[in-house]
């Protein structure tokens, strides 16, 4: 463990963060996300797509695009390959016609849910936890994402 004294709190929050990154985006996180991939048979973006999405909650392809920070247009191809599996459809938006919503279709909740079911099974590194550093783990983890 690296000592903190006279590091600032912008450097340790950093050094969490980037910590979390490799957590996440590497090793465990990393083949979890493409296990999810296979299992669905849908490229990295159009899975990614499909979990932005939720069940009854129409969202507009430009919604999507500002959450994804892209170009409407990629947004479409993602789009695309979720209709052309049967995952999602596009409606008119009820309060103007020019607008598209992408919607889940029952086929496209249960290939997310199966997703998550994967996505959901815990890295084997978290064994090196004890419970309760588990419970703290969980709980620091989900402070940080109701902030």
């Amino acid at each position: 463990m690296p000592v903190d004294r006279g590091r600032t709190k912008e450097e340790v929050a950093g050094e969490a963060w980037m910590a979390m990154y490799r957590f996440i985006l590497g090793g465990e996180g990393q083949r979890n996300f493409h296990d999810a991939c296979e299992h669905t048979g849908l490229a990295p973006g159009v899975l990614k797509t499909l979990l932005s999405l939720h069940p009854g909650q129409p969202q507009s392809m430009g919604e999507l695009a500002e959450t994804f920070r892209c170009d409407p247009s990629y947004v479409t191809s993602l789009v695309d390959g979720l209709e052309s599996t049967g995952l999602a459809e596009r409606r008119p938006h009820p309060g103007d016609r020019r607008v598209k919503d992408v919607v889940l279709t029952a086929a496209g909740e249960h290939r997310r849910d199966e997703a998550e079911k994967i996505l959901s099974q815990p890295p084997e590194a978290l064994d090196r936890l004890s419970f309760t550093e588990l419970r703290q783990f969980r709980d620091l983890i989900e402070k940080i994402v109701g902030a």
